[in-house]
């Protein structure tokens, strides 16, 4: 029992000096990218300001896999949904997506950036070893993520996170708006009360400033990740047999992924029945799509309402009317419309065809009475 305590420790110390590599490595990445950015002389235009004035994320995950060995480590940023760097054991190569990317982030950045991962490897072999020590009566390989990420909404800091994980199991994470460290294992009490120590919220707090919120900052500030596009809008009803109304309002193809969706009645805000988001969901093409759905009470006038849309490519809210209820006709009125046009058109069809042999038979009596007086 007291060696399964020690070893428990003993991975707890390891996983902490795991978490302060990768926030260190933050903060290096930060005033390294710092540095370069104040000598690549780049101009921020108002059309390169103007990219920071909606929602941007930013996001970072490291992923170890081994037991007494690494056998795969991958390293990922990712802003706005799409990728910026990584790295890959696999082949030892760290790669910048776009270039002008690599000149946004710098040379000496990039550099800098190889040789940090390269050293990280030893800091998750040592984890994994660790690990492996607890488990001797299993072959399996471990896995090892660290997710950090932060967020930007009109250039303001709206919120970071850095989250644990071992085994696809959640190990511990911190809740930004308080500060406070949750542990969601046994294991990770004694790192929990570390990491909530003064030093290590100095350090969390420095390193996302300097490296996920600035960096960012840099990247939109040298360009934009994509062209702004503006949102397909489409606005429908269904009406069910029993008199439920539903509409539906779905926004497609937009970027960037920030919009607003809501509906009025009159052109006034509120909460009109029941109502359903399907979320922002990324479409094939980097785009995004976002549908929300209303389902009225019984009894609603169905009148009045107008879907608004809200996105940074629009000068002003866009409004969308919600169409009327179609007219359509009993299912009975047009059966009996349709059997009296088919009485008609038989009744019409059967009066030709007696006029007809009517016609005809007169025709042959008179010239067989023709025939005979001339034989005469």
């Amino acid at each position: 029992m007291e060696n399964q305590r020690r070893r428990k420790g003993s991975l707890t110390s390891w996983l902490l000096v795991l978490s302060v590599f990768a926030l260190r490595e933050y903060q290096i990445e930060g005033l390294r990218t710092t540095r370069a950015q104040e000598h690549t002389h780049m101009e921020k235009s108002p059309e390169k300001q103007a990219s920071l004035q909606t929602h941007h994320r930013h996001e970072c995950q490291f992923t170890a896999v081994g037991k007494t060995s690494l056998l795969d480590y991958t390293v990922l940023h990712v802003i706005d949904d799409v990728d910026v760097c990584s790295y890959d054991k696999q082949n030892k190569q760290f790669v910048v997506k776009e270039s002008w990317m690599s000149l946004a982030l710098g040379e000496e950045f990039i550099q800098h950036k190889k040789k940090v991962i390269s050293e990280s490897e030893m800091y998750f072999r040592l984890a994994l070893t660790l690990l492996s020590r607890n488990d001797t009566k299993s072959d399996k390989n471990h896995t090892i993520q660290l997710f950090a990420g932060c967020e930007l909404d009109n250039d303001i800091d709206i919120g970071s996170h850095i989250q644990f994980a071992m085994d696809g199991e959640d190990f511990m994470k911190i809740n930004d708006q308080t500060n406070d460290w949750t542990a969601m294992k046994p294991e990770a009490e004694h790192l929990k009360s570390l990491a909530e120590s003064n030093l290590g919220s100095k350090i969390r707090e420095k390193n996302m400033k300097k490296y996920c919120f600035d960096m960012m900052r840099k990247i939109l500030q040298y360009s934009s990740m994509k062209e702004n596009v503006a949102p397909e809008v489409i606005v429908s009803r269904r009406d069910a047999p029993d008199g439920r109304v539903t509409f539906n309002c779905t926004a497609t193809g937009f970027y960037p992924r920030s919009i607003q969706l809501h509906w009025e009645k009159d052109g006034q805000l509120g909460v009109w029945g029941q109502e359903s988001s399907s979320g922002t969901l990324p479409n094939a093409d980097s785009t995004f799509y976002l549908q929300i759905s209303l389902e009225l009470p019984p009894g609603d006038s169905d009148t009045g309402y107008t879907c608004v849309v809200e996105h940074s490519t629009l000068q002003t809210p866009a409004v969308y009317t919600v169409p009327e209820k179609p007219t359509v006709k009993r299912p009975w009125a047009m059966a009996l419309g349709l059997l009296t046009v088919i009485i008609l058109v038989l009744s019409c069809a059967g009066a030709f065809v007696i006029w007809k042999k009517k016609n005809t038979g007169h025709r042959t009596h008179e010239q067989a009475t023709v025939d005979g007086e001339g034989t005469l």
